[in-house]
């Protein structure tokens, strides 16, 4: 894959940024990725932990309610795939779709991470793990979903900003098991 963006007719600053994605996700993906944050030695280390805060701002502006702080997290070009929505969204339709959610329809609500990776490489990083949502509706009963989220950050003038947001219920990644698994 990395052979076909590099002649991708694209900005080079979106091909950076896909290039740098899809080769975290390989490192990701066969093992390569360092395990949790600050696991990583040399270089890198101190990138790992810029990254971890950003993700920490990420979390308490979630869980604070602070969604202007939330959103300025994210680039204007962001893609967002949210476990709430069966399309792709821009910022701009994820702002619209929040806003149906909006914190007058909320009692509570909570956004915990768990067992989160961190990867950087260069400017681009990377997390991953699960996350447990947890809220009540005002008119409606009490909501939980355990949830994988997968973020791809890029590092621009020093500060993070999420390109793409992605979380999805657990449950559909394994209602249908291997055979063989006692599904």
């Amino acid at each position: 894959l990395l052979p076909l963006l590099k002649d991708a007719p694209m900005s080079s600053s979106r091909r950076d940024v896909l290039m740098g994605g899809v080769a975290v996700a390989a490192a990701v993906a066969t093992g390569d990725a360092g395990g949790a944050a600050g696991a990583r030695a040399g270089p890198e280390r101190g990138d790992v932990a810029s990254l971890q805060a950003a993700f920490d701002r990420l979390s308490k502006t979630l869980n604070g309610g602070d969604v202007a702080g939330f959103l300025a997290l994210f680039d204007e070009r962001a893609t967002v795939i949210d476990e709430d929505s069966p399309f792709r969204n821009s910022k701009a339709q994820f702002v619209h779709h929040l806003g149906f959610h909006g914190a007058k329809n909320w009692e509570g609500f909570a956004w915990v991470p768990r067992e989160t990776r961190l990867l950087v490489r260069g400017d681009t990083g990377y997390t991953a793990g699960t996350v447990t949502f947890r809220g009540k509706p005002v008119d409606d009963g009490f909501r939980l979903r355990h949830m994988l989220h997968t973020i791809t950050w890029h590092r621009t003038g020093g500060d993070w900003k999420i390109v793409c947001f992605h979380q999805a219920p657990i449950y559909g990644h394994v209602s249908n098991p291997s055979p063989g698994t006692g599904g």
